[in-house]
């Protein structure tokens, strides 16, 4: 008689923690010493299960910068996860020893990364202060150097725009003080004797000289004046956007640098002050041994009871699955000699329509033939004897 639903729910319930562990209700039942040992190990996969979902809660806060109750849906989700995990491995050991041990290196390495993913960001938790300290250092310097590197790019560009306008307003200055030396000269020619070269007044060809190179700087002014007054307004708005332009990348950049504490920068602090002090990457280290060592409990103490014990739970599974192989076997070659026998009567029946069509049909012994049928009564009686003696 076969179990039903609720039959499967019953056992699966039975199971208990064993379930965790790897253990079935069905071959519980036929080894009772295995449960308790099984209900123990499942209980510490389940305590497990929610340490490390904890764990990874803490590390996925720390990956994405967030706080740790924006991240809570990582518990159940990876906990549910490790049990799945670790009932699996768990359920795969056998009677083998070769077999029993290749198991373990897949689930040492599944270990190995799990302390990395959650053991460097729960150092960076237990460093926090120290690492916020350093990222402060770190701030500082970079800008420090980033403010430099802008300030130096725009002094030199403000720079040359200043002494072009220096030289701008220098043309223009000496332009100016030709016209006002020139007007001075011819002035003085003209009206006073001590300042005059010939000591007499009136215009005389000093003073036309004087006057006429005066002119000639007064035109040459009004002319240039206007692209002297426009290049040094050119160069004062380009010094202004410059400077604007200086102020805004100091200030973004510095924003940028102070926001940027995600989880590669905080790695990164963490290596120097690991660098700077030795007994903080000793105290990493042991940590993410101790994490490793502390994930593989449940495989070593599955080990040692196998080694230990023979295995009373993996031989009853392996006996049951032997006895479903036979199973199986009887249904295989019940198969192959129903279709033995089917292929043999298609082929029977393929023949005899052959010789049918041919018109090669042998009577069947039961079949009357022609000359049965002559020796038969015309009345349906039993056939005269025909012979030698048949009056």
């Amino acid at each position: 008689m076969e179990a039903g639903p609720a039959d499967g729910e019953t056992v699966r319930r039975r199971a208990g923690w064993a379930w965790l562990a790897g253990g079935d209700a069905f071959v519980l039942a036929t080894v009772p010493s295995e449960r308790s040992f099984l209900n123990g190990l499942g209980m510490w996969v389940g305590g497990m299960a929610a340490v490390s979902g904890f764990a990874m809660t803490v590390a996925a806060s720390q990956w994405w910068s967030t706080s740790i109750v924006s991240v809570l849906w990582v518990l159940p989700l990876w906990a549910a996860l490790y049990c799945l995990i670790e009932r699996l491995v768990l359920k795969s050991f056998g009677t083998s020893r070769a077999w029993n041990l290749l198991i373990t290196i897949p689930r040492l390495a599944l270990s190995l990364a799990i302390a990395l993913v959650v053991g460097l960001p729960m150092a960076q938790v237990i460093y926090s202060g120290s690492i916020s300290d350093q990222l402060n250092k770190d701030a500082t310097a970079h800008i420090h150097q980033a403010t430099n590197e802008i300030t130096h790019l725009y002094d030199a560009k403000i720079a040359a725009a200043q002494k072009e306008i220096a030289a701008t307003q220098a043309r223009e200055a000496s332009l100016q003080k030709q016209v006002t030396n020139n007007t001075f000269l011819a002035q003085c020619e003209a009206g006073y004797t001590s300042c005059s070269q010939t000591h007499k007044t009136g215009c005389g060809p000093y003073c036309k000289r004087d006057a006429a190179r005066a002119a000639a700087a007064a035109a040459a002014l009004n002319t240039s004046r206007p692209q002297f007054q426009a290049a040094i307004a050119a160069n004062r708005r380009k010094i202004a956007l410059w400077q604007a332009a200086e102020t805004s990348q100091v200030a973004s950049r510095v924003a940028a640098i102070k926001a940027d504490r995600d989880f590669l920068t905080r790695q990164a602090a963490l290596d120097e002050i690991e660098k700077a002090s030795p007994s903080v990457t000793k105290y990493v280290e042991f940590f993410l041994a101790f994490l490793i060592a502390i994930d593989l409990v449940a495989l070593v103490l599955k080990l040692t009871h196998l080694f230990s014990t023979g295995g009373a739970y993996e031989r009853s599974a392996a006996a049951l699955r032997g006895l479903d192989v036979v199973e199986a076997h009887r249904l295989e070659e019940q198969a192959r000699v129903a279709t033995r026998r089917i292929t043999l009567e298609a082929r029977a029946e393929e023949n005899a329509d052959e010789l049918r069509l041919r018109g090669e049909v042998t009577p069947r012994p039961d079949e009357p033939t022609p000359e049965r049928r002559d020796r038969r009564s015309p009345l349906g009686g039993p056939a005269s004897a025909t012979g030698p003696l048949g009056d």
